[in-house]
């Protein structure tokens, strides 16, 4: 009861027992209880009735449940009935209630009453009896139900056998209750002799358990270690409460199972020690009078072969448990003595050490010893969290006879918040939508960061996931780090065998990106070709010139095909601090591109290199400005506690026992995890931690460590003790650190002088001492970057250029011509150019700039950019004066690709000096060509487009090809009359039927190619084309800087192509013109829209035969955004858009590629009215993307397009800050400064349509006004360039109405628009039905003529519903709305405004939709 205290013999033993006993009944008094008790217990002393009591009860609850099932059965509850109990008169009565009176005057209640009498006297007088549990010559155990008795049976006890009876209660009573111990309720005297009373303990005791446990052979190690747990645990409590147990022994220690694991209990107390304020020196003193006790103990619970020691002493148990008596009576004979095995042998190390250690309490030094059983139980709860490293058996292998110390490959230890985090990432990615993100993990070198990275395994291959790990190197490519990453990936799964994963990556592979991308990509990913089989194919159609750009996107597609929701990528590349900017550039090309899901990025660098940390927060800076997460951590040393279990687990020690070496090794090594390791690797090899054989465990000299001084940088201490291994293996590792950071054992063979190492010894050794990995057959890595720095640091500074010089050279000159072409050239080339200051002769100068030569194009066909500039650039300096005269042909070669290199790496400063070389020193004109073209391409990239027009107006010149300086009325229709005179006679067949460029009168090339050189300079192919194919090349270069700066020139380029096309044949830039000229036919100022098409078609056509795939982006923003809009439905040409943008990343051509989805966007918003919501996270990816590819001049006009519909979605967000840093005022400004003419023109047109459709119909006047300023000209229009048009013919009929001053010409504008889209919707009814219909009923409406008007409000609504113009429908709606309104008709206004509502809604315009409510407010 909650207001009275707890009765005192409720204590909690009894099931049920919540203390509830307000009338105290448990409590009776003796005298009282005398009156129930059975004469029997008169003479028992100290038992109280409740145990009596509690007998009582359970019987009467018995009788009660027997009495309600006879009711049942006899009264037919149970649907029986036919119970009565025997005789005639019992028959017929109806209930069991009547047949009492019957029972009582028969006698028969009476019988029944004596004989539940008679059988309730017997089993009490059974069951009351205390029953003798066990005896000894000195003591016996009665067990009375859940009481317990210990009696000293000797007639004449000694005073110090009776005061141990009280000692026991004492010492019961200092423990607390919670201490699982012997309870001993009271001492008192038992049929006159000495006795204690206290509670019985169910269980079994540790002698009969190893006994059972040695007959069955069922208790393996990992039980033992659970018993042994429980019985250190109730020593720790006993000692916790200041008292010592002082009497382990298997007979006094019993065992239950509570909760699935063992419980131990201690039940004699006779010689436990309670000791009351004393300082902890005493009490550590006092505690370990049990540790040498429980270390035998533990052994004799952990020694498989247990042997008994004989029959019990006289006195050393007082306890059986319950049912064991007969198990006791057999177990004598089944003892056999034999010799006893030493203490701890055969056990575990761990288990053994342990053991031993406590059996040597008291005369070991404190920090090699234990002190408190508090200890040895943390020590066992190690074992139980890592059972498979404690308890593996000891195997006297190699490696511990000659004491050598092994460290696992990647350990870990410590940084739980650390892996919480990165798993919590990795939860993200997999199930939280799938969103990509960047994980970025910094700190000093030896910090632990890679293996971090390597713990995330585990959980991923649970979510059938992938593990994909790259690592940069200071001393190697690291641009190839990726594709690197990628073909070992490629190579494991190959190993792994998985059929069923294989074929699911590559039938996601070749999906994305076809057998040609997989062609493409495996010149940088050799395994991804044997990964997605099929024939070995060259595929060099898109020559360098695209490379970059091209390599980008099918990387992108490779991972997002690699990636998936059932089987998520981890992406982690290590030393980021060493990656060029363009492998950066890549990997945030990556990161941030949309298409890839469920996929985690991780970047691991280290944080001490300023420029380098500048760099890398750059990076992350842009990926989260476009939308990519990211989570941050830094690394710093280990815990002190994480190196002892390091310790602990590496020699197999408990944790007590590693302490003081932990100690020491932090505060040496800072807790820096690699200079842990090799600080204990040394110590190993210097004699100062050793396995002693005798004793089977490792031991080490704590003083002789402390002592020791070493150097506080890793590396520094990594090289000292490099320094002292033989000759041999210094020099295999000097040779080994030049190589990179894999190399083969082959290549290190050939850089090996003759004689001077034994190279398999040598790796076997390096391998055993941790200081290089094998990671496949004959190749290696180096353990740790550290360690690959310290071995580089054996090189003395002032002869590591001739030390490399020399091994590049060895190395060459033992490959074969072969083997060159392998990852042996770079190697080479990469020691050779270290030394290259010490090379004097001229002709091994020139010899080693073919190697680099040749290590360039190799590197640039694997698309290794940056390192092939390097190559390159190098091999130029090594190049002569006098090179241009002796060795013209590796001259020109060297500078041409070097910068196409540096082209595509976007160094243009390097640029513009390097290309000048050839223009000075060629000995021709076509010489000279990769170098113009090469300039045109940087002026195009850079956004110079008026300088880039110029140089291609002068090589155009040169090349025979000159282009009118200025255009006026005669120049252009002499252009127009000439090509159109060139076409008249020719049909579609001639035209098709064109011959190739062949005539080889003059050489150029149209692409990059070369003159593909061996080592000697011999001569061995070249790629000739035409000069003519020359002209179409600058003239394609051209067109689209005419566009944009000089309109007027931009026909005339396409005329010229025309011409060439047909007089010389045809090149894969015919069918590009061939659209352009087909576009020129469809514009405003020939409108031959049959003529067009039938151009159009043919450009297809002619692209297909001659597999120009490298220009369908070209064809097919010239066909479908120019030419088909005219002649079939606009909703047709959005898909061949994205194709285009899909073919146009895949060959590199990005500029038009991006164009692509501006086409997209662009009809998608304002022709075809698709889905506002799905548009807005489309454009937004596309802004995204044209800015990834520096494709500026497409970007601009996307964000354009992105505010537009912002607008229309009546959103407040800035659509131009995120993207351009600037708003629309100021990107105005500057495109009117630059003469970006279309972005001015779009702009207005944005402006214009946003204000139309919100009706501020002043202001769309007022930008339809500007934007004549703009118009197209000769050029084609593009799709929104016709809504513009069809708008301003309503803003025209809109002013034409309010009869000002300027009626007429809003009027005569109007009219004109009507016949333009007349004439427009003969050719399309598709398109541009609708739009006439409305043009047409806002004229009738102008003319007052009601009854035609509302007929063509009614037929444009209708046609724009047939043709899914869902815009323009709500469009015809609201202007119809107006329209009722003028004559008065708010009924109809109202129906044809609901209308428009529903319209706009289903568009997803939700400002134009709430500003639809608005005017139907206003007309309520």
């Amino acid at each position: 009861m909650p207001f009275l205290p707890r009765p005192i013999n409720l204590d909690g033993s009894y099931v049920g027992d919540v203390g509830f006993d307000p009338f105290y009944l448990s409590s009776i008094p003796k005298n009282f209880a005398g009156f129930i008790q059975p004469p029997q217990w008169e003479d028992v002393e100290g038992i109280s009735t409740l145990y009596w009591m509690r007998e009582a009860e359970l019987k009467h609850g018995r009788v009660a449940m027997l009495a309600w099932t006879g009711w049942l059965a006899t009264d037919g509850a149970l649907g029986v009935g036919a119970f009565r109990f025997p005789g005639a008169v019992y028959q017929d009565v109806p209930s069991s209630y009547e047949a009492h009176d019957i029972m009582v005057a028969q006698g028969s209640l009476g019988f029944m009453i004596f004989a539940v009498g008679f059988i309730e006297f017997c089993t009490s007088a059974g069951s009351t009896t205390p029953q003798l549990a066990y005896q000894s010559g000195s003591t016996a155990i009665y067990r009375l139900g859940d009481r317990g008795i210990k009696v000293l049976v000797d007639p004449n006890p000694s005073q110090e056998d009776t005061l141990k009876l009280v000692h026991e209660q004492n010492t019961s009573q200092a423990l607390p209750p919670t201490v699982r111990k012997r309870h001993v309720l009271d001492v008192k005297g038992f049929k006159g002799d000495p006795a204690i009373y206290f509670k019985w303990t169910e269980g079994q005791t540790l002698a009969e358990w190893l006994g059972k446990a040695r007959r069955r052979h069922d208790a393996d190690l990992a039980v033992r270690l659970q018993v042994a747990i429980a019985i250190v645990e109730t020593l720790r409590e006993f000692n916790a409460s200041s008292v010592v147990y002082n009497n382990l022994s298997p007979q006094n220690i019993v065992l239950d199972k509570s909760e699935g694991t063992y419980v131990a209990t201690f039940i004699d107390l006779s010689e436990a020690v309670v000791y009351y304020n004393r300082d902890e020196e005493f009490a550590i003193r006092v505690r370990e009078m049990d540790l040498k006790p429980l270390g035998t103990l533990l052994n004799e619970l952990f020694c498989t072969s247990y042997i008994a020691e004989g029959d019990k002493d006289e006195g050393g148990s007082d306890y059986v448990a319950e049912g064991m008596e007969e198990e006791r009576k057999e177990e004598p004979s089944m003892r056999k003595r034999g010799k006893q095995q030493a203490l701890g042998e055969g056990l575990p190390m761990y288990l053994g050490t342990l053991i031993s250690t406590l059996l040597l309490s008291g005369e070991m030094d404190a920090t090699s010893s234990y002190g408190s059983a508090k200890d040895v139980l943390l020590d066992l709860r190690v074992v139980e969290t890592n059972p498979q490293a404690f308890l593996k058996p000891l195997v006297m292998d190699d490696h511990l006879v000659r004491g050598q110390l092994q460290l696992p490959e990647d350990s870990f230890y410590g940084r739980q918040s650390e892996i919480s985090m990165l798993l919590h990432a990795l939860n993200s990615v997999t199930q939280l939508g799938g969103q990509p993100m960047f994980v970025s993990i910094s700190g000093s070198p030896g910090t632990g960061k890679s293996t971090l990275i390597k713990q995330i395994k585990k959980p991923l291959q649970n979510a059938n996931g992938h593990f994909l790990l790259g690592k940069f190197d200071a001393r190697s490519q690291s641009d190839a780090a990726i594709f690197s990453a990628l073909d070992n990936f490629y190579l494991d799964l190959m190993r792994q065998g998985r059929e069923c994963v294989q074929r699911d990556i590559r039938s996601r592979v070749l999906g994305s990106i076809g057998g040609a991308g997989c062609r493409v990509l495996s010149k940088s990913i050799p395994s991804l070709h044997a990964f997605v089989g099929g024939e070995d194919e060259s595929d060099d159609s898109f020559g360098m010139v695209v490379a970059e750009h091209r390599w980008k996107y099918l990387l992108c597609k490779l991972v997002a095909a690699t990636a998936g929701e059932s089987c998520p990528l981890v992406i982690a590349l290590d030393d980021l601090q060493w990656a060029d900017d363009e492998s950066l550039d890549a990997l945030r090309l990556i990161a941030t591109d949309p298409d890839i899901k469920h996929c985690l990025f991780v970047g691991i660098h280290r944080d001490n290199q300023a420029s380098s940390t500048t760099r890398l927060k750059e990076l992350l800076q842009g990926m989260q400005e476009q939308g990519v997460s990211l989570m941050s951590m830094r690394l710093g040393p280990i815990e002190k506690s994480d190196v002892n279990r390091m310790l602990s687990e590496v020699m197999c020690l408990p944790p007590r026992l590693t302490q003081q070496l932990s100690t020491i090794i932090y505060n040496k090594t800072g807790g820096i995890a690699l200079f842990v390791c090799r600080f204990l690797m040394s110590l190993n090899q210097e004699g100062l931690l050793w396995f002693n054989l005798n004793t089977r465990r490792w031991e080490y000299d704590p003083r002789g460590i402390e002592a020791k001084e070493i150097s506080g940088d890793v590396v520094a201490h990594m090289a000292e003790r490099m320094t002292r291994l033989p000759h041999a293996m210094q020099s295999g590792l000097k040779l080994a650190a030049c190589l990179g950071s894999t190399f083969d054992a082959a290549t290190l063979e050939k850089g090996t002088p003759e004689n001077d190492i034994d190279i398999t010894e040598f790796l076997r050794f390096a391998v055993e001492g941790g200081y290089l990995r094998l990671i496949s057959p004959n190749k290696y890595s180096w353990a740790h970057d550290q360690i690959h720095e310290a071995a580089f640091d054996l090189i003395p500074e002032s002869k590591r250029e001739s030390f490399h010089l020399l091994l590049g050279s060895r190395i060459f000159l033992r490959t074969t011509p072969e083997e060159l072409g392998g990852d042996d050239l770079f190697t080479i080339v990469g020691n050779m150019n270290i030394g290259i200051r010490l090379i004097k002769s001229q002709e091994q100068k020139l010899e080693v700039a073919r190697l680099n030569l040749r290590a360039g194009e190799q590197a640039m066909k694997a698309s290794s950019f940056n390192s092939a500039a390097k190559y390159l650039m190098l091999g130029v300096t090594l190049l002569p004066e006098s090179s241009w005269a002796e060795d013209y042909a590796l001259s020109l070669r060297l500078h041409d690709a070097a910068a196409e290199a540096l082209y595509v790496t976007g160094d243009f400063d390097s640029l513009t000096t390097i290309v000048q070389t050839p223009l000075l020193h060629a000995r021709c004109f076509e010489d000279k060509l990769n170098s113009y073209n090469t300039i045109v391409r940087y002026f195009n990239a850079a956004g110079k487009h008026a300088e880039g027009l110029a140089k291609s107006r002068s090589v155009l010149s040169s090349l025979g090809e000159p282009l009118p300086d200025h255009i006026d009325n005669n120049v252009y229709a002499s252009e127009v009359v000439a090509v159109k005179g060139l076409l008249a006679n020719l049909s579609e067949d001639n035209l098709l039927g064109l011959p190739r460029m062949t005539d080889e009168r003059k050489l150029v090339s149209e692409e990059i190619r070369y003159y593909s050189l061996d080592c000697s300079g011999t001569k061995r192919s070249y790629q000739i084309s035409t000069h003519f194919q020359a002209c179409m090349q600058f003239l394609n270069h051209s067109v689209s800087s005419a566009y944009c700066v000089e309109p007027l020139l931009a026909p005339i380029l396409v005329f010229r192509m025309m011409k060439l096309s047909v007089q010389f044949g045809v090149c894969s830039i015919s069918p590009f013109a061939f659209g352009l000229y087909g576009a020129w036919l469809v514009s405003a100022l020939n409108s031959d829209f049959d003529g067009g098409y039938r151009m159009g078609r043919l450009a297809i056509t002619l692209m297909n035969r001659l597999d120009a795939k490298e220009f369908i982006p070209r064809v097919y923003t010239s066909v479908y955004c120019f030419i088909n809009i005219w002649k079939e439905p606009l909703q047709a040409a959005l898909a061949k858009y994205l194709e285009g943008y899909d073919a146009g990343a895949l060959s590199g051509d990005m500029e038009y590629a991006v164009s692509g989805l501006f086409q997209y966007s662009s009809s998608a918003l304002n022709c075809c009215g698709e889905d506002l919501a799905l548009l807005q996270k489309n454009i937004r990816l596309y802004i995204r993307r044209a800015i990834q590819c520096k494709q500026m001049l497409v970007a601009k006009p996307l964000v354009v397009l992105y505010a537009q519909m912002l607008e229309l979605v009546g959103s407040k967000e800035s659509a131009y800050s995120p993207y351009l840093d600037t708003d629309e005022d100021a990107l105005y400004r500057e495109s009117l400064q630059l003469g970006e003419v279309s972005n001015c023109r779009l702009i207005l047109y944005k402006r214009k349509f946003v204000a139309f459709y919100y009706s501020d119909m002043d202001a769309s006047a007022e930008y339809h006004q500007q934007q004549t300023k703009f118009s197209f000209g000769v050029n084609a229009r593009q799709s929104h360039g016709l809504i513009g048009v069809f708008i301003d013919g309503l803003i025209a009929f809109y002013f034409a109405r309010k009869h000002r001053n300027d009626e007429r010409r809003w009027q005569k504008i109007g009219e004109a628009v009507v016949a333009l889209v007349k004439n427009w919707s003969l050719n399309s009814e598709w398109n541009f039905a609708n739009k006439l219909y409305l043009l047409e009923a806002e004229q009738f409406f102008y003319q007052n003529d009601e009854a035609r008007a509302l007929e063509k409000y009614h037929q444009a609504s209708k046609s724009a519903h047939d043709h899914h113009f869902v815009q323009e429908e709500g469009l015809a709606f609201e202007r119809a709305a107006r329209f009722h309104l003028h004559y008065g008709r708010s009924g109809e206004a109202l129906v044809c405004l609901t209308q428009a509502k529903k319209c706009y809604s289903q568009w997803g315009a939700v400002g134009l939709v709430q500003h639809i409510e608005k005017t139907i407010l206003q007309v309520i």
